[in-house]
Protein backbone atom coordinates (compact mmCIF):
# COMPACT_ATOMS: atom_id res chain seq x y z
CA UNK A 1 0.00 0.00 0.00
CA UNK A 2 2.67 2.16 0.60
CA UNK A 3 4.25 1.51 -2.72
CA UNK A 4 1.04 2.51 -4.21
CA UNK A 5 0.69 6.01 -2.87
CA UNK A 6 4.92 6.57 -3.61
CA UNK A 7 4.12 5.72 -6.88
CA UNK A 8 0.99 7.95 -7.45
CA UNK A 9 3.15 10.85 -5.85
CA UNK A 10 6.01 10.42 -8.30
CA UNK A 11 3.34 10.35 -10.95
CA UNK A 12 1.91 13.56 -9.99
CA UNK A 13 5.22 14.79 -9.42
CA UNK A 14 5.84 13.90 -12.50
CA UNK A 15 2.59 15.26 -14.35
CA UNK A 16 3.01 18.60 -13.08
CA UNK A 17 6.84 18.67 -14.00
CA UNK A 18 5.60 18.36 -17.71
CA UNK A 19 3.06 20.19 -17.50
CA UNK A 20 5.30 22.99 -16.38
CA UNK A 21 7.70 22.47 -18.70
CA UNK A 22 5.32 22.14 -21.92
CA UNK A 23 3.54 25.87 -20.31
CA UNK A 24 7.60 27.23 -20.50
CA UNK A 25 8.32 25.84 -23.65
CA UNK A 26 5.22 27.46 -25.37
CA UNK A 27 6.15 31.05 -23.91
CA UNK A 28 9.50 30.66 -25.09
CA UNK A 29 8.14 30.03 -29.01
CA UNK A 30 6.24 33.15 -28.34
CA UNK A 31 8.85 34.83 -27.15
CA UNK A 32 11.13 34.17 -29.36
CA UNK A 33 8.93 34.70 -32.56
CA UNK A 34 8.08 37.97 -30.99
CA UNK A 35 12.29 38.91 -31.03
CA UNK A 36 12.43 37.38 -34.79
CA UNK A 37 12.58 39.62 -37.71
CA UNK A 38 9.64 40.37 -40.11
CA UNK A 39 9.53 37.61 -42.81
CA UNK A 40 11.08 34.77 -40.50
CA UNK A 41 8.91 31.84 -40.23
CA UNK A 42 7.91 30.46 -36.93
CA UNK A 43 5.86 28.03 -34.40
CA UNK A 44 4.44 29.05 -32.04
CA UNK A 45 2.06 27.29 -28.83
CA UNK A 46 -0.49 28.77 -26.30
CA UNK A 47 -4.29 29.04 -25.65
CA UNK A 48 -6.96 31.24 -27.46
CA UNK A 49 -7.05 34.14 -25.07
CA UNK A 50 -9.04 35.99 -28.00
CA UNK A 51 -11.59 34.38 -30.02
CA UNK A 52 -11.83 34.70 -33.73
CA UNK A 53 -13.54 37.51 -35.30
CA UNK A 54 -13.15 39.63 -31.82
CA UNK A 55 -11.43 42.47 -33.58
CA UNK A 56 -13.82 42.32 -36.85
CA UNK A 57 -13.60 44.36 -39.22
CA UNK A 58 -9.55 44.86 -38.69
CA UNK A 59 -9.32 41.46 -39.36
CA UNK A 60 -10.52 38.22 -38.14
CA UNK A 61 -7.43 36.75 -36.36
CA UNK A 62 -7.10 35.67 -32.38
CA UNK A 63 -5.05 36.21 -30.03
CA UNK A 64 -3.27 32.98 -28.21
CA UNK A 65 -1.49 33.57 -24.45
CA UNK A 66 1.24 30.68 -22.99
CA UNK A 67 1.83 32.00 -19.59
CA UNK A 68 3.21 35.67 -19.33
CA UNK A 69 3.63 35.76 -23.56
CA UNK A 70 0.98 36.55 -25.77
CA UNK A 71 1.16 36.84 -29.40
CA UNK A 72 -1.78 37.33 -32.37
CA UNK A 73 -2.56 35.50 -34.99
CA UNK A 74 -3.30 37.38 -37.90
CA UNK A 75 -5.37 34.51 -39.80
CA UNK A 76 -6.83 35.05 -43.30
CA UNK A 77 -7.03 31.17 -43.60
CA UNK A 78 -10.96 30.93 -42.49
CA UNK A 79 -11.01 29.17 -38.86
CA UNK A 80 -12.68 30.23 -35.86
CA UNK A 81 -10.43 29.11 -32.67
CA UNK A 82 -12.52 29.46 -29.37
CA UNK A 83 -11.62 30.56 -26.24
CA UNK A 84 -10.00 27.94 -24.31
CA UNK A 85 -8.55 26.00 -27.18
CA UNK A 86 -4.71 25.27 -27.23
CA UNK A 87 -3.07 26.10 -30.93
CA UNK A 88 0.10 25.51 -32.55
CA UNK A 89 0.60 27.75 -35.09
CA UNK A 90 3.21 27.93 -38.19
CA UNK A 91 3.54 30.81 -40.41
CA UNK A 92 5.61 34.79 -41.12
CA UNK A 93 5.73 37.49 -38.34
CA UNK A 94 5.25 40.41 -39.37
CA UNK A 95 3.55 43.80 -38.60
CA UNK A 96 -0.19 44.93 -39.29
CA UNK A 97 -1.40 47.96 -40.21
CA UNK A 98 -1.51 49.22 -37.14
CA UNK A 99 1.29 47.67 -35.88
CA UNK A 100 0.58 44.49 -33.92
CA UNK A 101 3.30 42.50 -34.03
CA UNK A 102 2.40 38.87 -35.15
CA UNK A 103 1.99 35.77 -37.38
CA UNK A 104 0.71 35.37 -40.16
CA UNK A 105 -0.11 31.72 -40.52
CA UNK A 106 0.26 28.71 -43.02
CA UNK A 107 -0.90 26.22 -40.73
CA UNK A 108 -3.16 25.67 -37.49
CA UNK A 109 -3.61 23.06 -35.40
CA UNK A 110 -5.84 22.79 -32.30
CA UNK A 111 -4.22 20.21 -29.81
CA UNK A 112 -6.80 20.30 -27.31
CA UNK A 113 -8.05 23.05 -24.45
CA UNK A 114 -6.36 24.36 -21.21
CA UNK A 115 -7.70 27.48 -18.61
CA UNK A 116 -6.92 30.88 -20.48
CA UNK A 117 -4.07 32.36 -18.70
CA UNK A 118 -4.94 35.30 -15.73
CA UNK A 119 -5.15 38.75 -17.21
CA UNK A 120 -2.23 40.91 -15.75
CA UNK A 121 -2.94 43.88 -13.51
CA UNK A 122 -1.56 47.15 -15.25
CA UNK A 123 -2.02 50.98 -14.48
CA UNK A 124 -3.35 52.87 -17.04
CA UNK A 125 -0.52 54.91 -17.74
CA UNK A 126 2.01 52.20 -17.85
CA UNK A 127 0.43 49.88 -20.63
CA UNK A 128 3.64 49.48 -23.66
CA UNK A 129 5.31 47.11 -25.95
CA UNK A 130 5.80 44.25 -23.12
CA UNK A 131 1.88 44.22 -22.94
CA UNK A 132 1.23 43.51 -26.50
CA UNK A 133 -1.51 40.90 -27.29
CA UNK A 134 -1.41 39.24 -24.28
CA UNK A 135 -4.46 39.81 -21.47
CA UNK A 136 -4.69 42.63 -18.98
CA UNK A 137 -7.09 44.58 -16.83
CA UNK A 138 -6.96 48.17 -15.89
CA UNK A 139 -9.40 50.33 -13.65
CA UNK A 140 -9.79 53.40 -14.05
CA UNK A 141 -12.35 56.65 -14.17
CA UNK A 142 -13.94 57.42 -17.95
CA UNK A 143 -12.74 60.61 -19.16
CA UNK A 144 -14.90 61.02 -22.36
CA UNK A 145 -17.59 60.77 -24.01
CA UNK A 146 -17.18 57.54 -26.43
CA UNK A 147 -16.72 58.53 -29.53
CA UNK A 148 -18.37 56.17 -32.72
CA UNK A 149 -15.46 55.45 -34.82
CA UNK A 150 -17.73 53.31 -37.71
CA UNK A 151 -17.44 50.86 -38.93
CA UNK A 152 -14.35 49.77 -36.83
CA UNK A 153 -15.99 50.12 -33.47
CA UNK A 154 -16.03 53.18 -30.32
CA UNK A 155 -13.17 54.56 -28.46
CA UNK A 156 -13.28 56.31 -24.73
CA UNK A 157 -10.26 56.54 -22.31
CA UNK A 158 -9.77 56.08 -18.77
CA UNK A 159 -7.20 56.76 -16.29
CA UNK A 160 -6.42 55.60 -13.16
CA UNK A 161 -4.19 58.70 -11.66
CA UNK A 162 -0.93 57.20 -13.35
CA UNK A 163 -1.98 58.50 -17.12
CA UNK A 164 -5.00 58.18 -19.75
CA UNK A 165 -5.43 54.98 -21.65
CA UNK A 166 -7.35 54.45 -24.83
CA UNK A 167 -9.51 51.49 -25.12
CA UNK A 168 -10.71 50.38 -28.59
CA UNK A 169 -14.28 48.33 -28.37
CA UNK A 170 -14.14 46.22 -32.00
CA UNK A 171 -17.52 45.83 -33.61
CA UNK A 172 -16.61 42.36 -33.91
CA UNK A 173 -16.69 41.88 -30.20
CA UNK A 174 -20.71 42.93 -29.63
CA UNK A 175 -19.83 44.79 -26.77
CA UNK A 176 -23.09 47.54 -26.14
CA UNK A 177 -20.81 50.90 -24.59
CA UNK A 178 -24.16 53.03 -25.04
CA UNK A 179 -24.20 53.48 -20.99
CA UNK A 180 -20.65 54.27 -20.60
CA UNK A 181 -20.39 57.87 -19.59
CA UNK A 182 -17.54 60.25 -18.22
CA UNK A 183 -17.32 59.45 -14.18
CA UNK A 184 -17.61 55.63 -14.52
CA UNK A 185 -15.44 53.45 -12.75
CA UNK A 186 -14.99 50.72 -14.43
CA UNK A 187 -12.50 47.61 -14.63
CA UNK A 188 -11.64 46.62 -17.87
CA UNK A 189 -10.12 43.38 -18.94
CA UNK A 190 -8.82 42.72 -22.65
CA UNK A 191 -5.64 42.34 -24.98
CA UNK A 192 -2.96 44.77 -24.47
CA UNK A 193 -3.04 46.33 -28.02
CA UNK A 194 -1.09 49.09 -30.18
CA UNK A 195 -2.04 51.68 -33.12
CA UNK A 196 0.27 53.44 -34.72
CA UNK A 197 1.87 55.56 -32.38
CA UNK A 198 -0.08 54.32 -29.33
CA UNK A 199 -0.87 51.45 -26.92
CA UNK A 200 -4.86 50.68 -26.07
CA UNK A 201 -6.80 47.83 -24.71
CA UNK A 202 -8.91 45.94 -26.37
CA UNK A 203 -12.04 44.39 -24.73
CA UNK A 204 -13.46 40.73 -26.04
CA UNK A 205 -16.82 40.52 -24.25
CA UNK A 206 -19.61 42.42 -22.55
CA UNK A 207 -18.55 40.74 -19.22
CA UNK A 208 -15.05 42.28 -19.42
CA UNK A 209 -16.12 45.81 -18.95
CA UNK A 210 -17.74 46.02 -15.70
CA UNK A 211 -18.83 48.62 -13.52
CA UNK A 212 -17.34 49.52 -10.23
Amino acid sequence: MRSFFHLTGASILATIALVGSVAAAAGASIEAAKASPEGTTVTVEGVVSVPSGSYDPNDLGFAIQAGNDGIYIHDSLGGDYQLGQTVVVTGEVGNSFGQVYGVYPDAIQVTGSHPVHPAKKVKTGDLGEEHESRLIRVRGTVLDEVFDDAPYGWIFHVDDGSGDLTVFVYTGTGIDTSEIEPGDELEITGMGGQFIDHYELNPRFQSDIVEK
